[in-house]
């Protein structure tokens, strides 16, 4: 990687102009384009911001399409050129690697520049460019430019440009707490996108000039990386060494760093040694060489992952496809609720419209039902009164039958005394009658003698007697 200053390439410094086509295609040396490239969240905005303090056209827009001023995750701007992110968007999209998509991380297919859909975003990209650059420094920032350098190679012979790339590099476990707190992707899943951007960016930029800048020197030494970034791009300052220092100290705010001291290493050791090697890569000639083993290995490596890719993407689409049956039919479900509801809005507005005539008419009725109801509590009174009459004469009707009832029991107690007495009688009666027999047939059967036979006929005359008295004193009270 070479940087240090620049000659034959060395960035002009006249105002830019647009519309000067003919400044591109036209000049048989080619010409600079800055390329500020880098993982996401690894200080590309900062360093964007800083090369245009330095008189790089960098950016039309410094908040992000839509908004007004910047957000939160990057309050100094982003510092892009929002008309390439869309570029860059709608290539990524077609083949379903969509940054905030889980497949972005996998590699494109094979040729993929070659698709005539990117043959034709490519023309509109060349389009941009021809008429947006003009003869002053031009340059552009986008992280996922690294993922697209094939279209990019393809643009700059087109367009007859040198790159001049600046990378932004950051401590890999960093990144990924960053990317984890803006986008909410996990740890792991940071520290192996920037492995992905790292291996794409040493892939498809190995013939390009390159200028490392490490993003925690920003806060530690600014200086040095200023001046690298001048050196490399051959931008001098204008003005005086403490108008530069005050401009830097104005960009450079220690409280936005928002590093982690407790996470300082990354968690996955080929991850370290990449990080290791991108840093010493400008130092030592041997690091680039490992990181081209790194590369290589690890691009035949992506082609074993080739069958779980294509089976991980046909579980999404099935998914996807659930996804949009499952809202379809919560769209069928909510019209079919928003008809119920407005049925039964129609049906309670109907209801209030029934009760409010129901209340209307018993309104114009209540002075007539109060007479009504008058004359039949009057009516009624009378009518309990006439039945607690006839009640009370029932009362009396049932008392009386209750004694005559009562009255009728003990004469038939009576009676049923006297029909015993009166069978005990009959007893006695035929006991006197069987006796006075037998005494009869005794004295017609036995010999002659006066003794017996006058005994026998005082015993049972004696009994005859007493019955007959009996009988008579039971008799002489009813007589």
């Amino acid at each position: 990687m070479n940087s240090g200053p620049v000659t034959s390439r060395a960035l002009s410094s006249a105002p830019a102009r647009r519309g000067r086509i003919a400044a591109i295609s036209g000049v048989g040396q080619h010409r600079p384009i800055v390329m500020v490239l880098g993982m996401h969240r690894s200080g590309t905005s900062l360093c964007s911001h800083i090369l245009s303090m330095l008189g790089v056209d960098m950016a039309d827009r410094i908040p992000g399409p839509g908004l007004q001023s910047s957000g939160p995750d990057n309050p100094r701007g982003h510092w892009e050129r929002w008309e390439i992110v869309g570029f860059h968007d709608h290539i990524l999209d077609l083949f379903n690697r969509g940054y905030y998509t889980p497949f972005h991380d996998f590699a494109l297919p094979a040729a993929w520049w070659a698709d005539p859909r990117v043959a034709e975003i490519r023309r509109e990209m060349v389009g941009f460019l021809e008429t947006r650059m003009g003869e002053g420094p031009f340059g552009f920032k986008d992280p996922r430019t690294i993922r697209l350098m094939p279209v990019w190679h393809q643009i700059l012979d087109e367009l007859k440009l040198a790159p001049k790339i600046v990378l932004c590099l950051r401590n890999p476990a960093q990144v990924a707490r960053s990317v984890t707190a803006r986008d909410g992707f996990a740890a792991e899943m940071g520290e192996y996108r920037w492995f992905i951007y790292m291996v794409d960016f040493f892939r498809y930029t190995g013939s390009f000039e390159v200028c490392t800048v490490e993003y925690e020197s920003w806060f530690d030494k600014p200086a040095a990386n200023l001046e690298k970034l001048q050196q490399f791009l051959a931008l001098p300052w204008q003005q005086t060494a403490n108008d530069l220092d005050v401009s830097i100290s104005e960009l450079i705010d220690q409280e936005l760093r928002h590093d982690d001291s407790q996470r300082r290493e990354a968690r996955y050791p080929l991850v370290r040694s990449l990080y290791q090697l991108c840093s010493d890569s400008e130092r030592d000639a041997s690091a680039r060489d490992r990181i081209d083993a790194i590369v290589s290995q690890f691009v035949r490596f992506q082609q074993f992952q080739r069958p779980f890719q294509h089976a991980f993407e046909e579980s999404a689409a099935l998914a996807a496809r659930l996804r949009e049956v499952q809202h379809e039919t919560a769209v069928a479900l909510g019209q079919r609720d928003a008809l119920l509801g407005e049925r039964q809005r129609d049906h309670d507005a109907a209801l209030r419209a029934v009760r409010a005539e129901l209340e209307t008419a018993r309104a114009e009725a209540s002075r007539a039902e109060l007479a009504a109801l008058a004359s039949a509590d009057a009516r009624l009174q009378q009518a309990e009164e006439a039945a607690a009459t006839r009640i009370e004469a029932l009362r009396n009707r049932v008392a009386g039958a209750e004694r005559d009832a009562h009255e009728n029991r003990l004469a038939a107690d009576a009676r049923a005394a006297e029909l015993a007495a009166l069978r005990d009688e009959l007893g006695t009666a035929r006991k006197v009658a069987r006796a006075a027999l037998a005494a009869l047939r005794g004295e017609l059967t036995s010999p002659p003698g006066p003794a017996p036979a006058a005994s026998r006929r005082a015993g049972w005359t004696a009994m005859l007697g007493r019955f007959l008295s009996r009988t008579t004193r039971r008799a002489a009270p009813n007589g």
